[in-house]
């Protein structure tokens, strides 16, 4: 992708930690491209996936519940024409239970409505959340797997992951048990933990089977990280790194400052931003490129 300058974006690529994965460093997280709280169409978003492909981002990060699940369908529309090079990283644990199917149902009204009353996309969005419990039983954690294989309309998975466990999972053996068979029998292809924090990835970067960690991690606690970062590198765990625009991240900053910290740490494989249309899309890609040649230059 050319800039108005007509000057070529970076887009770079690095290795997962020692998985056989070299996703773009810039990923795509599709948390909010199907839910009650986007805010664009569904032809706008199709074609922001599209375009970011077309510019070279290989990695797409969703979940099982995302969307009621329409974050993975539409995922998967999309890999059906750009699938060559397309790395897809899912997760599964969290559940909202019948609500689910309800809210999938009602979605192409609510939505209409939420988009002109944003008050009302905040008690909904709040109300969902507070219905999220989690399960990790290995039965229903196969029966997601299978569910998203389906949806996303791939004979395996690049990469699944445990949604935000707790790191005294009482299913901690059975998971991975279940885990590692699926591996074997070809429907995953590596197996990690979206953390809830830090402090718990650091807790699972040792654990076996564990291939990369997902962490929030914005410019402003790359340096508490250090530590975390640098075992996963040590332990040839691969980290990606989401939530980069949270906190304070733009508080005075502009976006290229706020991936910098983020770009310079060689553990980090994938930095995952949301991108709801198009112009998101060219300001991400436009930043990363600028702190990606800053670093270089550096």
């Amino acid at each position: 992708m050319r800039m108005s300058s007509g000057r070529e974006l970076i887009v770079q690529y690095r290795r997962l930690g020692n998985t056989d994965l070299t996703p773009s460093l810039l990923g795509f997280g599709c948390s909010m491209i199907a839910s009650l709280a986007t805010r664009h169409s569904r032809g706008e978003v199709e074609a922001t996936l599209r375009a970011a492909r077309d510019s070279g981002i290989t990695f797409f990060d969703t979940a099982d519940v995302y969307g009621q699940g329409d974050s993975e369908r539409l995922l998967g529309r999309v890999h059906r024409d750009h699938g060559d090079g397309m790395i897809l990283c899912t997760k599964a644990g969290l559940t909202v239970g019948s609500v689910e199917s309800l809210v999938r149902m009602a979605k192409p009204v609510l939505n209409l409505l939420l988009r002109r009353w944003s008050t009302a996309r905040e008690v909904t969005t709040g109300t969902r959340r507070r219905q999220e419990r989690q399960c990790f039983n290995p039965d229903y954690l196969r029966r997601r797997i299978e569910g998203s294989v389906q949806r996303l309309g791939v004979d395996r998975l690049d990469l699944f992951l445990l949604h935000n466990p707790p790191t005294d999972l009482p299913q901690r053996d059975g998971v991975f048990e279940l885990l590692l068979r699926l591996k074997a029998e070809g429907t995953l292809r590596h197996v990690g933990v979206s953390c809830r924090s830090l402090e718990d990835a650091d807790s699972w970067i040792g654990q076996s089977g564990v291939a990369c960690v997902q962490v929030p991690l914005d410019c402003t606690r790359v340096d508490a990280a250090l530590p975390i970062l640098e075992r996963a590198g040590a332990l040839g765990v691969g980290v990606i790194a989401r939530e980069i625009f949270s906190h304070d991240a733009l508080a005075g900053r502009s976006v290229p400052d706020a991936f910098r910290p983020i770009v310079e740490r060689p553990e980090i494989g994938v930095m995952l931003a949301g991108m709801g249309c198009r112009t998101h899309l060219h300001e991400n890609l436009a930043g990363i490129d600028e702190a990606l040649r800053c670093v270089h230059v550096a």
